[in-house]
């Protein structure tokens, strides 16, 4: 009877000590072994592992997969002293199991610690920089990817060194204005497209006047250049008119004169017309005396055969 109590007793003591011996850990679980309340070994794979029997050792899990900390949206101010409500979000894990537990000792705590540093974060890089820059486009160094970038770099060492925990990332969710100062936020854009569209309005004009003048001076040299072509062109024609006229005039001088006559009567004889005027004036020679036809000239010879 006797030894059949010592062997279930010596199973007990067995069972005991090998579940508390025995340590699974899984793959998303990092475990830290702790001796009278004190980490004394991190494990970190996957598998079976070992440890003294409790109370001397007791072992604490810990999720080693990415957490999500999202932040309330807080007002802060900008270097040109223009305030701005945002709110951001975090993706990080714990790096340091020991100094984790050392440090916060629950995800509770440390959500409340985080969210303390980032927003300190936040606030430092925000007040750093002017409203403009942050918003900018232009420069690549500039503008909320890179605000973020170096409160990410910032905190994650901060959050590494006293908390255990590495930060991946810190990205705004919302960026925005405060209510009370929206209504004046939209006054001043309006004034600032008013301004802009008067000024590409004026410079608009000043172009237009430009290109104005100078078609108006490019037309008055064109027109210009062919009225000294046509002058030209006509001062040639009407030479040559009168060097034909000449030549046709000195190679027949009788039919010159009748050709004047002509034109002479036309212009001053027209319907109704009467003239007293002696017969024997020369314009009506005429009229009085028809003009004699000048023989023919002599054919030419005939080439010999």
């Amino acid at each position: 009877m006797k030894t059949t109590l010592w062997t279930l007793a010596a199973l007990i003591v067995a069972g005991y000590l090998l579940s508390t011996c025995l340590v699974p850990v899984k793959e998303s679980e990092t475990v830290v072994i702790m001796q009278f309340g004190k980490p004394v070994r991190t494990i970190r794979e996957a598998g079976l592992a070992l440890k003294l029997p409790a109370p001397i050792q007791t072992r604490t899990v810990l999720d080693k997969r990415l957490q999500l900390l999202g932040l309330e949206p807080a007002e802060f101010v900008t270097r040109d002293r223009r305030n701005l409500v945002v709110s951001s979000f975090a993706v990080w894990r714990i790096a340091e199991p020991e100094t984790f537990l050392t440090s916060v000792r629950d995800f509770d705590t440390a959500r409340l610690r985080l969210q303390e540093l980032l927003n300190a974060g936040v606030g430092a890089a925000i007040g750093n920089i002017p409203l403009s820059d942050i918003f900018s486009v232009d420069n690549q160094q500039q503008g909320l990817p890179a605000l973020f970038t170096s409160v990410t770099g910032n905190s994650s060492a901060t959050a590494l060194k006293e908390f255990g925990i590495e930060i991946i990332s810190v990205r705004p969710n919302r960026f925005g204005f405060p209510k009370q100062n929206l209504q004046s936020i939209y006054q001043r854009m309006m004034s600032e497209q008013e301004r802009t569209a008067k000024q590409h309005r004026a410079e608009g004009q000043e172009a237009a006047a430009k290109i104005r003048a100078e078609t108006e001076r490019e037309a008055r040299e064109l027109l210009a250049e062919a009225y000294r072509e046509s002058q030209t062109t006509k001062g040639k024609g009407e030479a040559e008119a009168a060097k034909t006229y000449a030549e046709a005039f000195q190679a027949d001088a009788d039919y010159y004169r009748f050709s004047r006559s002509l034109d002479a009567y036309q212009k001053i004889i027209g319907d109704n017309t009467t003239f007293i005027l002696s017969s024997d004036a020369p314009i009506f020679d005429y009229l009085m005396t028809p003009p004699t036809a000048k023989p023919p000239a002599a054919p030419l010879p005939e080439p010999a055969p």
